[in-house]
């Protein structure tokens, strides 16, 4: 089923932009070659899914940009695509009770060879705190020597136990980003731990473009902080120790701020 994700999603990015816009346009800067990025959430991937955080009161928007192929591995064999598609209206489940979504082309009609976008976009309320297990319904419509439509559901057709987990977190929560800010102080900073997941030790590794002092904290999911530490930053590569030894196995999410501006990544900690 892995071959679903490049029919579907092909190469998943997103962009946060300053206006509550309902429309979305693909990233034509995606090479053809490359199918999919990032990958869902998953036990040997725990950096893929959604990265960002929503808050309460605050307008967010996510943007799936992805390719379509020409052909469809169906059963060993690659046959004709003739089109992917989602329906207008309630393809899109787990979502929070106050977004919604639509697509580019407008008829969510996706057809080969072409590229194309869905844009989730909501301001979530304060009954919409809480931890939203994305899954997206779709019908791969084929031609098998007679039209054949597949319907799938994603990610869970790619992968067991794969999420896109989006996280909604109280009004004026830790790790939530702000829409006008996030891509300018984002772009500055590349942000990886080492080894991921860790059982305890981890090194986050950040290349900056900027220098400065800036908050490092952690948190779990749902925004409690379980550590915070000023840190100076320097232009180039730098590193950070953490020891989340004392942690219990799980996902967390580890932030860079400088007090208005947050990049923010998850981590994960597993033990045998």
């Amino acid at each position: 089923m892995k071959k679903v994700v490049l029919l579907f999603l092909g190469l998943i990015t997103w962009s946060f932009a300053g206006a509550q816009e309902t429309t979305c346009d693909p990233d034509q800067s995606v090479p053809d070659s490359v199918v999919v990025a990032p990958l869902p959430q998953s036990p040997t991937r725990p950096g893929g899914g959604i990265a960002d955080t929503a808050c309460a009161n605050e307008y967010y928007r996510y943007v799936f940009t992805f390719n379509i192929p020409e052909t469809y591995d169906y059963q060993g064999n690659m046959v004709p695509l003739q089109n992917v598609s989602i329906a207008p209206d309630g393809a899109v489940v787990n979502m929070p009770a106050s977004f919604d979504y639509v697509c580019n082309p407008p008829n969510c009609v996706f057809n080969p060879l072409t590229k194309g976008c869905v844009v989730i976009f909501g301001t979530p309320a304060p009954g919409d705190v809480g931890v939203h297990d994305l899954k997206v319904d779709v019908d791969v419509a084929l031609n098998v020597g007679f039209p054949f439509t597949l319907p799938l559901a994603l990610p869970d057709d790619l992968e067991a136990n794969s999420h896109y987990y989006l996280i909604v977190k109280p009004e004026g929560s830790a790790n939530c980003f702000s829409l006008d800010t996030y891509e300018s102080f984002a772009s500055k900073f590349r942000i990886q731990n080492l080894p991921n997941p860790t059982s305890g030790w981890t090194q986050i590794q950040v290349s900056a473009e900027t220098g400065g002092t800036f908050d490092f904290f952690v948190s779990d999911l749902l925004g409690q902080r379980l550590h915070r530490e000023r840190v100076t930053i320097l232009p180039g590569e730098n590193t950070i120790d953490f020891d989340g030894s004392h942690l219990p196995n799980g996902m967390y999410l580890y932030s860079l701020s400088n007090g208005t501006e947050m990049v923010t990544r998850r981590m994960a900690i597993s033990r045998q």
